[in-house]
């Protein structure tokens, strides 16, 4: 039988905005490399065929899969209709065989990715997490799935749908005959509710340590520290370092980019190709510096990620922040990362104040934005793509797409 696997990188990624504005979902970056990318190089060898499903920015979509180095097979889902209509579409394209399916926005860890390889035929991926209003609650008798409910209102720990599936393909019926969820979306959580009716699906546990929803922007800097963590054990030094620079612990300077001057880099921390760093720059644990990423004289940057050709070119803090690719950073633009009573900060997704749950978090900025001089920006603030924001300002509330915030 042909094994086949199947990512779904359909979805646009609302609730990641601003990140979503300028690249999809699945392209969100993880140290050097995209999410696509990541299931690619740990599942793709095991199949017979690898196919993608794609929508929203499929362009770009297929030029990174291509990038990757891996054949895959890309299918159009034909607008964005649920997860459920995504699977379909994949099993209507590849025909009869064995099918692992996989949500793109996934951070998975090595253990996780070898328990997808052993899973068994029907089966769904389970893993016990603390905030279950977000994902679909799995109830289980015996180990074999009686019912998934998607997204209840309230409900605290438990286990849910891990967003990875191993279905024959006929199951595919069931698929077919979904109706719009009362969020107006074909589920694949539906289906397998009522696949489980009439078949034995059987739940296979992930390891939560090692599974990671990206879903809200604060979850890339949480995926980023996770992954330095886990793959990060010792210095590797590829690139241009000064020899009055000083590289502390686990650090990753990759070909092509220049650490300066007098700068001092400490792990675990990415420096990405072509980046470069100093003179007089301090780079803090938990940085990544994607490709091109310039951190300049007197600049700090700490536990963030500056996405590719970006700049925090003189006298900047970036703190446990995002900015958003192409960007460029006034001199003396400072993100605060700490609220004064000391609370976790909250961020608004989908215009919802949610907390979440760290105490540090500074900005989230989209790419292509510019900030003057002098400019600080408040924790929990976002900053939407190609925004420009006027020198000396305070900025208190988040900032719209293309707008230019004026003090």
């Amino acid at each position: 039988m042909r094994k086949i696997l199947a990512i779904l990188a359909a979805g646009k990624g609302e609730r990641l905005r601003p990140l979503t504005e300028t690249r999809p979902k699945p392209l969100m970056p993880v140290l050097g490399e995209s999410m696509l990318c990541r299931h690619l190089k740990n599942l793709a060898g095991m199949f017979d065929e690898t196919i993608v499903v794609v929508s929203y920015m499929s362009g770009s979509i297929k030029e990174a899969a291509a990038r990757c180095g891996y054949s895959v097979r890309i299918v159009e889902q034909g607008g964005e209709h649920g997860t459920g209509h995504a699977v379909a579409r994949a099993m209507e394209a590849g025909g009869p065989g064995l099918y692992t399916i996989i949500y793109s926005d996934l951070l998975l860890g090595s253990k996780s990715y070898k328990a997808i390889a052993r899973m068994g035929s029907p089966s769904i991926g389970v893993v016990w997490v603390k905030e279950a209003s977000r994902y679909g609650v799995v109830e289980l008798g015996d180990g074999r799935v009686l019912a998934i409910r998607e997204k209840p209102q309230r409900a605290a720990e438990a286990l849910v749908f891990a967003g990875v599936m191993r279905l024959p393909w006929e199951l595919l019926e069931y698929f077919k005959k979904l109706k719009p969820s009362p969020r107006g979306e074909l589920e694949a959580t539906d289906a397998i509710t009522e696949a489980s009716r009439d078949h034995e699906i059987r739940a296979e546990p992930l390891d939560p340590g090692e599974w990671l929803d990206i879903g809200r922007p604060w979850d890339l800097l949480v995926a980023n520290r996770l992954v330095l963590e886990w793959e990060l054990r010792r210095q590797d030094i590829r690139g241009d370092v000064s020899p009055s620079a000083h590289i502390e612990g686990p650090v990753l300077v990759e070909e092509g980019a220049v650490v300066g001057h007098h700068t001092v880099v400490e792990g675990p921390s990415y420096i990405g190709k072509g980046a470069h760093v100093g003179p007089n720059a301090h780079v803090r644990p938990y940085t990544v510096l994607l490709e091109g990423a310039h951190v300049g004289f007197s600049s700090q940057v700490k536990a963030s990620i500056i996405m590719e050709h970006s700049k925090a070119p003189h006298l900047n803090y970036v703190g446990d922040s995002i900015i958003g690719e192409h960007s460029n950073l006034g001199a003396g633009t400072i993100t605060a990362n700490l609220r004064f009573d000391n609370a976790t900060v909250k961020m608004r997704v989908k215009g919802v104040k949610t907390d979440t749950g760290l105490r540090k978090l500074g900005a989230v900025t989209g790419g292509y934005v510019k900030t003057g001089i002098n400019v600080s920006i408040m924790p929990g603030v976002k900053i939407g793509s190609r925004a420009v924001i006027m020198p000396g300002c305070v900025v208190w509330r988040d900032v719209e797409s293309g707008e230019v915030y004026k003090c």
